[in-house]
């Protein structure tokens, strides 16, 4: 069995506009995850896996609207291009996400425990923990998360830098924030190979105004004997909101 490297919703958020947004919506200057309705972004995705050609996909999001959902207001939705919306906050302490709707679901699914998409204030050195499934902003699945106990990886993220230039086919971006989560995972032994541990390795830059401008994940397998074997996602962002 070969790993499949996949990249389950890369940053879910929304898709296609509807009667719902205007045109010409501008972000927030300062939001490093802007959800003002009408807002689109656009990312090229190459996938890459050992012994295959690299498989490039393009992702386009939108904000739909922003309402009062489960009691609290200003939630935003978001749409990806599958039909599923996301269900995003924007707290004092950070951006959420609380629930989500799949394109088979009637009802909106509330996230137990909520989504932590990024910490607020961004500064250096401020951690948390999420497990890494497909959500909102649109962390990456993987073969590894997909095998792992209840169909997860936990990452430990950390904001390393809050002052970074981020070059991307849309343009140049300045004062982004980088945060890094980082896991192992282990792979028990098999016949004829030892156990291992796979070291996970997720990169994600936000900038003011424009949200997330680049994403890459790492997953590296060591051992060459494994019929599973690791990859490479890397997304960047082609068309930025409001431009």
């Amino acid at each position: 069995m070969r790993a499949v490297f996949r990249l389950a919703n890369v940053l879910s958020a929304a898709w296609l506009g509807t009667v719902l947004v205007g045109c010409g919506a501008q972000p927030d200057a300062d939001a490093l995850y802007p959800l003002e309705p009408g807002l689109r972004w656009e990312y090229s995705v190459v996938t890459e896996r050992k012994g295959a050609a690299p498989e490039r996909s393009t992702r386009t999001m939108e904000n739909v609207e922003r309402r009062r959902f489960a009691g609290e207001p200003g939630i935003a939705i978001r749409r990806n291009e599958n039909g599923s919306r996301y269900y995003l906050a924007e707290r004092d302490d950070g951006y959420y996400r609380v629930a989500v709707k799949s394109v088979a679901s009637h009802t909106p699914i509330m996230d137990q425990p909520e989504t932590k998409i990024l910490p607020l204030p961004a500064t250096v050195g401020t951690s948390w923990r999420e497990p890494a499934h497909a959500y909102l902003l649109d962390r990456a699945r993987t073969f590894i998360s997909e095998h792992a106990p209840g169909n997860t990886v936990t990452l430990d993220y950390r904001i390393e830098a809050d002052d970074v230039a981020v070059d991307v086919p849309a343009g140049r971006f300045q004062r982004c924030v980088l945060a890094v989560g980082t896991a192992h995972f282990h792979l028990g032994a098999g016949a004829g190979f030892a156990p291992s541990e796979v070291p996970i390795e997720q990169r994600e830059w936000y900038c003011p105004g424009v949200g997330l401008a680049r994403l890459e994940r790492d997953e590296r397998l060591t051992s060459e004997q494994r019929m599973i074997t690791g990859g490479h996602i890397s997304m960047k962002l082609t068309r930025a909101p409001g431009r």
